[in-house]
């Protein structure tokens, strides 16, 4: 991993970039296939096509247009719409991360990464009964996500709100759930919004543990997950306010990785140093908001 948080400009552009970077032309807004689209009676059969093919097109803009592209990561974050971290850039972070351990092991440079980090839609497929793509994230059949027989830890960010953002750890071992705060909780809102939710998800957790046969293939005696709070990463709600999700993938790298949370300028400044390596990174890389394709 790199070591120092830097941002260069990428002078090749590639056929993949999220669709956040892409600025408006406003002198040619439409391109001729669009033209060609929008001409008719406006029929409804048009406009579901028309939204079919937006939503193909949400994934990758083509070379044609690489010129409304932000120049570099500096760009991207300054000008664009994008002045903090977003689920996108969340969901794209633990793809990078989890791609990096698999790269990590491939070249033989370490084996001792049993951990995996899932995306935020893992809570919501967990939620859903325990469907068949939370299941798939458990057994190791969606790459590059590690089977849960393999690893001892699992990462994943948790949301309860616009901006309130938490990291969860699963110790498979101890059936400890870690809820990792990165500000103070009052004892209102813990009742209300954190407590339940911790409760849902180790229910839930436990359920897809039976659901893969992990006891059986693990030959362990079925148990629960219990769960709490690490406070160890509390920062004063006038620091951390904006600044949510990038302090947990800030926090995610630190975990996983060791690398260590860089302080001495201040934590504001810290965060504004991780945010362009962030989008650096994000934009070499062109890490898209699905982890399987990072």
């Amino acid at each position: 991993m790199d070591k120092q948080y830097s941002s260069q400009p990428v002078e090749k552009p590639s056929k993949w970039i999220l669709s956040k970077w892409r600025r408006p032309n406003f002198q040619n807004e439409t391109s001729p296939d669009k033209c060609n689209e929008m001409q008719g009676e406006g029929s409804r059969s048009n406009e579901t096509k028309q939204a079919q093919q937006i939503k193909k097109r949400k994934w990758a803009i083509p070379d044609d247009e690489s010129e409304k592209w932000s120049k570099d990561a500096i760009e991207f974050f300054n000008k664009g719409d994008s002045p903090f971290c977003y689920s996108t850039h969340i969901e794209g972070w633990a793809g990078r991360l989890i791609n990096w351990r698999c790269r990590e092991v491939q070249q033989g440079r370490t084996l001792n990464l049993r951990w995996t980090i899932l995306p935020p839609s893992f809570v919501d497929s967990l939620l859903d009964s325990c469907n068949k793509n939370a299941i798939k994230f458990a057994n190791g059949k969606l790459s590059p996500f590690l089977s849960f027989f393999d690893i001892d830890y699992v990462y994943f960010p948790l949301c309860f709100g616009s901006q309130d953002l938490s990291l969860i750890m699963i110790d498979l071992n101890s059936l400890d759930l870690v809820m990792y705060n990165n500000k103070c909780i009052s004892g209102d809102r813990y009742r209300e919004r954190v407590h339940p939710s911790l409760k849902k998800i180790a229910v839930y957790f436990t359920a897809l543990l039976v659901n893969i046969r992990y006891w059986k293939v693990k030959r362990r005696q079925e148990s629960n997950i219990t769960y709490g709070a690490n406070d160890d990463y509390i920062r004063p709600e006038n620091e951390i306010y904006g600044n949510e999700a990038l302090y947990v993938c800030m926090l995610m790298e630190h975990l996983v990785t060791g690398k260590p949370l860089d302080l001495a300028d201040g934590f504001k400044q810290c965060c504004t140093n991780y945010e362009l390596f962030m989008a650096d990174q994000i934009y070499f890389w062109r890490c898209l908001s699905r982890p399987c394709n990072v």
